[in-house]
């Protein structure tokens, strides 16, 4: 029975690979360009195919471990020279200084603004991606961090409330979705920028001194917090998936909300959103957009309680679950926007060489033109779906680890049934979205 889960997991990837030389026609999205592509063979078959994999990963996980010491993630330590440290936080103030001295006195092209694109692009989405490789530096390189500890000892005025929890952090990262998305293009006009993000920094300091840098860092500075947790899925670093659980239950609906806003962004995109919800407040659905994911998972795990008939609440299982959706949440982002930040990243190249639009041509690359043929609608498509069943395949992994921490080995297996039907409808979900005609400019 083992040797028949392993190898039928390997099947099913290859049948379902063997299975994309035939041709069969069915647009969907190619999402880096908003154009269609033909599908190879029928969507069904790319959703079968993925519910196929979850489910055979889930029986190899549950057959082949007995007990959770067998399974582990593994962790390497990354040695920075104080040198290396310096020299990185000194190019996180450079880059931060740039980024609002261009937005006001740069281009006020979103196209052509350095802050607009760094932003947006290298720095939301890059420094994401580079996070869940090389872990949590920016615990180290970030400049409002840096420009805080020149300043000594900051005495905290007030205990932050504990009950607060995350909230705040969760506020701002809603905002920051609505600027990025719903806010008319504020978000994206250079100068704006550069206003938010000194107002979003006077904010970080007057919580700062108010509650002191390390509670404030800790549950209200957004990006401390995001990039924190898609570290804990970096081979380097100190975070550890499966030791940690979180404290507060708001931090787990942060991290439904990383899941929901990139969906929400990409179904918003879509015909179906055109036709059915355009008349829709979209700021209100953004909103609302965490408690489809949210109502699946606590359906998940009553279910998950009442057969392991564990006396755990739960509240507290859906807290120690919770980090078994962060590679969920990564998969959706990478799926999502990796396109952009290949092809649109490409626009920083001529912009470096002249990020103030003086008409310098500082390094050369002025003229560059952006390579929007760099990978192919086939590949985006097929390397997205990748990317979606892995991202859920290392969440059963991670859950299964965790409930063998909880239950015992028989408890575990039956109480992640639920888990594995979360995942296979999560997954069902995202290459739904994925595979949406866009709309115009979508």
């Amino acid at each position: 029975m083992r040797k028949f889960a392993f190898y039928g997991f390997w099947l099913t990837i290859f049948s379902l690979y063997t299975l994309s030389f035939i041709p069969y026609t069915n647009p969907v999205s190619a999402h880096a360009f908003g154009t269609l592509y033909t599908l190879p063979i029928p969507l069904w078959l790319y959703l079968y195919g993925a519910g196929a994999a979850l489910i055979i990963s889930f029986l190899a996980i549950g057959f082949f471990t007995r007990q959770s010491s067998h399974l582990f993630f593994p962790k390497f330590h990354l040695k920075l020279n104080h040198w290396v440290i310096f020299f990185l936080k000194v190019l996180s103030i450079f880059l931060f200084s740039l980024t609002i001295l261009t937005g006001f006195f740069g281009s006020q092209s979103a196209y052509q603004s350095f802050a607009v694109n760094f932003f947006w692009i290298f720095f939301l989405l890059g420094f994401t991606y580079f996070s869940a490789i090389f872990g949590n530096i920016w615990d180290f390189v970030n400049p409002w961090k840096i420009i805080l500890s020149w300043f000594g000892e900051i005495k905290p005025l007030l205990t932050y409330p504990k009950n607060l929890g995350y909230i705040p952090a969760l506020l701002f990262y809603f905002l920051l979705i609505w600027l990025e998305l719903l806010s008319g293009g504020i978000g994206m006009h250079p100068s704006y920028l550069s206003k938010i993000l000194l107002f979003y920094s006077g904010l970080i300091f007057l919580g700062s001194i108010l509650f002191g840098p390390n509670a404030w860092f800790q549950y209200g500075e957004f990006f401390s917090i995001f990039f924190g947790l898609i570290s804990k899925l970096s081979l380097f670093g100190k975070g550890d998936l499966l030791k940690e659980q979180i404290s507060n239950f708001s931090l787990l609906v942060f991290i439904i909300f990383m899941l929901s806003s990139t969906a929400f962004d990409g179904f918003r995109s879509t015909i179906i959103y055109f036709r059915y919800f355009f008349s829709t407040n979209s700021t209100v659905l953004l909103l609302l957009s965490p408690l489809f994911f949210l109502s699946l998972y606590m359906l998940a795990i009553f279910l998950m309680k009442i057969l392991s008939k564990t006396t755990t609440s739960i509240k507290d299982l859906s807290i120690q679950f919770a980090y078994s959706l962060i590679p969920i949440a990564l998969a959706y982002n990478v799926a999502h926007y990796y396109t952009l930040l290949l092809i649109q990243g490409q626009s920083i190249i001529p912009i470096l060489s002249d990020p103030f639009n003086q008409g310098l041509n500082l390094f050369g690359t002025v003229d560059y033109q952006t390579n929007v043929g760099l990978l192919s609608a086939s590949f985006i498509w097929h390397s997205e779906v990748a990317v979606i069943i892995i991202g859920h395949i290392l969440a059963v992994f991670l859950a299964h680890i965790i409930a063998l921490k909880i239950f015992s080995r028989k408890q575990a297996f039956i109480s992640q049934i639920p888990m594995l039907l979360l995942m296979v409808c999560y997954t069902v979900t995202g290459l739904w979205i994925l595979s949406q005609p866009l709309t115009i400019g979508g």
